[in-house]
């Protein structure tokens, strides 16, 4: 297992359900930037989040992304996922702070473990690239086959690529073209490029097994 620094994350801070009724209207910026405060002040991690999303986007205003990334990080920290996305990818980026891919990669790893499927596939990206994390492609497989098995596209895609060149997996030729079939029938363009080279070195009865696995998948997947 690749060691992701460890974060202290703890439970949801109060829960604010009624967050966009009880907000002043956005056309109303001062009051609504101060209600916002208020309540992110009051330790309200859906509060800190929506603030973070309003300064970053300079939504009222202009763009604060060094504030919106403190806020996005007090969020996270009571395990709001959203935040904690939005916080690694910030820290990737290096906006609102230097970037930082280790920390980014951490974030990831704590969103990637709630089943946030974008988490899932980045964290396989960057396991896959050695981006912020030791290069492990058993990793990135593992992570890509959750977020594939989750809907992710994207992920359905690199995992198909690791199974045709065995790379962090055994190859196998069947699961490669199940995979990357299955991508292209929820739109990930044209992949014949390696597909049809998969395709032209398997038997008759390889090349059904491999469709008969893509139909398995895609039932067992979310439909997007």
């Amino acid at each position: 297992m690749v060691a992701l620094a460890a974060l202290a994350v703890s439970a949801p801070g109060p829960a604010s359900t009624l967050l966009a009724a009880d907000a002043p209207p956005v056309s109303n910026y001062g009051d609504s930037q101060r209600w916002y405060e208020q309540a992110a002040r009051g330790g309200n991690a859906e509060a800190q989040f929506l603030l973070g999303v309003r300064l970053d986007e300079g939504v009222g205003g202009r763009a604060d992304p060094a504030a919106a990334l403190g806020w996005f990080r007090a969020a996270a920290k009571q395990g709001h996922v959203k935040a904690q996305v939005r916080l690694a990818q910030m820290l990737y980026r290096g906006r609102g702070a230097p970037a930082d891919p280790a920390e980014a990669a951490s974030w990831f790893h704590v969103a990637a473990e709630t089943g946030d499927t974008g988490a899932q596939y980045t964290l396989g990206l960057m396991l896959e690239r050695g981006r912020g994390v030791v290069r492990d492609t058993a990793q990135a497989a593992q992570w890509y086959t959750r977020a594939a098995q989750g809907g992710d596209n994207r992920a359905r895609m690199n995992l198909g690529l690791l199974y045709a060149r065995g790379d962090g997996v055994a190859r196998d030729p069947v699961r490669a073209l199940a995979w990357l079939t299955l991508a292209e029938r929820r739109g990930a363009g044209d992949l014949g490029a390696v597909t049809d080279g998969l395709k032209a070195a398997m038997t008759p009865e390889q090349a059904a097994a491999a469709a008969a696995l893509a139909d398995r998948l895609g039932r067992e997947s979310p439909p997007r």
